[in-house]
C-alpha cells in the first residue's frame, strides 16, 4: 500500500513518518511539505492509496479541492490530522470524501490503527464481489430482544465465521443497535448516507459506518427525529443493493412500525426473522405480524420464527407457539438473563463476553448455520426447508 503524507512543516512530516514506521502494513511512503495545493500533483505522479493531510481546516477552497479529488479517485482514502473539531467539521469532512479525522497531537497507536483499518478495507474491497444476503429482524412486541439478536448474530457472523457483515439500524425513531456492540459515540447515521445517495458506493458506505471489527460495520439510526424524516422509501433499494455487493450479510434491525420504509426493507430481505416470546401478549401480536406478512405476499419460506428467552418449563410450549401461529419455530434462544444483561450493560457482544453461556452458544449455532448454508448454495431463501 502506498501512503502519501502532506504536512505543513518538516517536523510534523518527520513525526508522522516515525509513527508509521511501527505499523504492520509496511507502506510505501511519499512525504511532502505543503497543503492542499500539492494534492493534485501527488495523485497524478505518485498514485497513492491513502492520503494523510496534516493541518487542513476545511475552508471552502480546501473543500472544493478534496471533493474534486475524491470524486476523480473514488478508491482513494483520505485521513485528516488536525486539532479536535466540532461535529459540524466531521460531517463536512465526510461529505467531501474524508474517511477519518484524527486529532492532533497525533497518538501513534491511533494513527497506526487508522492506517491498518484502511489497509484491511482495501483488501476486502478487492475481494470478488457477490450478492450478499439480507436478513431482517422484526420484534413482534416491544421488549422482544430483536435488537439484541440482530446485533449479536451480526457480530458472530463476522467474528466467528469470518464473514463481511453490516448492520443497519432501521428503528429510525429509537434505534440503539450500535450500543449493543460498540461503546463509542457515532458521528454519522443512515440519514447522513441517504442525504448523499447519489454518491453512494462501497467505500462511502463503509467509511460512514462504525467499524466494530475490520469486517463488521454498523450504520446507526439518526439521533434526532427530524433527521429520521429525511430518509425516504426510495433510498432503501439503492442502499441495500450497494450493501449486498460489498458484504456477505446485510443485517436489518427493524422496529415494530410497518411504514413505507420498513416495508421496503422487508421487500428487499431474503429472510425475515420475527421475534416472539412465550407469553400470550407476544403470541397475539405475533399473529398480527404474521398476518401482515401474508397480506404483503411474502412466501412462508421467507419467514423464520425465533422464540427468544425460551424456557423449557414455561406454560406455553414451542408446539403451542407453532400451532397458534401456523408457523414452524426456526430457533429457540434460551433465557440467560445474567449473561444478556451484562452484555447489554457493557456494550460487549455476548459471544465475546460470555462465550460459553447458553445464549452465546445458541447464537453461535445460528450464525454457523447461516454461514454454512450461504456458502453452500448462496440462496438463503431456500434454507432450512421443512
Amino acid at each position: 500500500m502506498k501512503v502519501a503524507i502532506i504536512a505543513q512543516d518538516q517536523q510534523c512530516l518527520n513525526d508522522i513518518q516515525k509513527h508509521l514506521a511501527h505499523t504492520n502494513v509496511s507502506p510505501q511512503l511519499v512525504a511532502i511539505t505543503g497543503g492542499v495545493q500539492q494534492i493534485q500533483a501527488v495523485m497524478e505522479q505518485r498514485h497513492p492509496d491513502l492520503l494523510l493531510l496534516e493541518g487542513i481546516q476545511l475552508n471552502s477552497g480546501e473543500q472544493q479541492v478534496l471533493s474534486r479529488i475524491t470524486s476523480r479517485f473514488p478508491d482513494l482514502g483520505v485521513i485528516i490530522l488536525c486539532p479536535p473539531q466540532p461535529q459540524e467539521f466531521l460531517l463536512e469532512a465526510m461529505r467531501v470524501g474524508v474517511r477519518e479525522v484524527i486529532p492532533t497531537p497525533v497518538s501513534q497507536p491511533v494513527l497506526i490503527d487508522a492506517v491498518e483499518r484502511f489497509q484491511q478495507r482495501m483488501a476486502l474491497a478487492k475481494a470478488p464481489l457477490r450478492e450478499g444476503e439480507v436478513l431482517a429482524f422484526v420484534p413482534c412486541k416491544g421488549g422482544s430482544g430483536a435488537t439484541f439478536l440482530a446485533s449479536n448474530i451480526a457480530y458472530a457472523l463476522a467474528s466467528l465465521e469470518n464473514k463481511r457483515v453490516i448492520l443497519f439500524d432501521f428503528n429510525l425513531q429509537f434505534g440503539d443497535a450500535a450500543l449493543f456492540v460498540h461503546d463509542g459515540a457515532p458521528t454519522t447515521s443512515i440519514a447522513d448516507v441517504t442525504r448523499q445517495i447519489q454518491r453512494l458506493d462501497g467505500s462511502f458506505l463503509s467509511s460512514s459506518s462504525i467499524q466494530v471489527l475490520y469486517n463488521f460495520d454498523v450504520l446507526p439510526a439518526p439521533n434526532e427525529p427530524d433527521k429520521a424524516a429525511e430518509i425516504k422509501p426510495e433510498h432503501i433499494k439503492p442502499l441495500l443493493q450497494v450493501a449486498r455487493k460489498h458484504y456477505d450479510f446485510v443485517i436489518l434491525d427493524i422496529g415494530r412500525l410497518f411504514d413505507a420504509i420498513s416495508i421496503q426493507c422487508l421487500d428487499q430481505a431474503d429472510l425475515i426473522f420475527p421475534i416472539v416470546q412465550q407469553t400470550l401478549p407476544f403470541i397475539r401480536d405475533a399473529k398480527r405480524v404474521i398476518d401482515t406478512f401474508n397480506s404483503l405476499g411474502y412466501p412462508a419460506d421467507k419467514i423464520r420464527l425465533i422464540v427468544n428467552r425460551f424456557g423449557k418449563k414455561d406454560e406455553i410450549t414451542l408446539a403451542d407457539v407453532a400451532n397458534t401461529l401456523q408457523l414452524e419455530v426456526f430457533k429457540a434462544v434460551p433465557n440467560d438473563y445474567s449473561a444478556v444483561a451484562e452484555s447489554v450493560n457493557q456494550g460487549i457482544p455476548v459471544t465475546k463476553l460470555a462465550r460459553r453461556s447458553a445464549v452465546a452458544k445458541s447464537l453461535q449455532e445460528i450464525a454457523h448455520e447461516l454461514a454454512r448454508s450461504s456458502a453452500g448454495n448462496g440462496l438463503l431463501k431456500k434454507l432450512f426447508s421443512f
